[in-house]
């Protein structure tokens, strides 16, 4: 039931808040992005390389008060065309059980083709380190478009805040419609902790 209503009310936030923003100050700064891909005829698996630009940006939600703002991160894995975009935003909306929300926005083109599912979010030390989970909720909008609530029980909140900022990269786990799994690893150093405090020290 939790899950129908979060998924009802991530289509009318993502419809509200998807209008173009201004950069904020010029503030981008480009980082490590890898795709780890499941390839049957390989345990390894597939690594492919690609970057991460983080820069901060007014918020778009009309709900959001004056001077809010979202962490963009864009992402480009070129070997495998797939351009992606993090929104990682405060949540206003009442109606969504978050305190934060990640909007995940794919571009046409990826080799892999469609993703079925995102599955949530890891926080980790380095590029090679297990993740530790974020407590939240991923529910799919679309083919193009998944939207992660971060749970706004207190506890699971202080806990989320303290991974995010203080780990330097973050997985995404995902599953493509072929039923083979990914994972997409991005950087977040220091350089980007003032970016991500600003969202998250509140």
């Amino acid at each position: 039931m939790m899950r129908s209503l979060f998924l009802a009310a991530a289509v009318a936030w993502t419809i509200a808040a998807s209008g173009p923003v201004a950069a904020r100050d010029g503030l981008a700064t480009t980082m490590r992005a890898v795709l780890y891909e499941e390839d049957l005829s390989d345990p390894k698996g597939h690594r492919a390389e690609g970057q991460i630009t983080w820069r901060v940006e007014p918020t778009a939600d009309a709900s959001a008060p004056s001077g809010d703002v979202t962490i963009r991160g864009s992402v480009e894995v070129p070997s495998r065309s797939l351009r992606m975009t993090l929104s990682i935003r405060r949540n206003f909306d009442p109606t969504l059980p978050a305190t934060h929300t990640v909007q995940i926005d794919v571009a046409p083109g990826f080799a892999a083709g469609k993703i079925k599912q995102v599955m949530g979010l890891l926080m980790k030390a380095n590029e090679q380190a297990k993740g530790a989970p974020i407590t939240a909720l991923s529910v799919r909008v679309d083919d193009t478009q998944f939207l992660i609530g971060l749970s706004a029980v207190p506890q699971d909140a202080s806990k989320n805040s303290l991974l995010i900022r203080n780990e330097d990269w973050i997985d995404i786990p995902i599953l493509y419609a072929t039923q083979h799994r990914a994972i997409l690893a991005v950087e977040k150093n220091s350089d980007v902790l003032p970016l991500f405090n600003t969202v998250f020290a509140h």
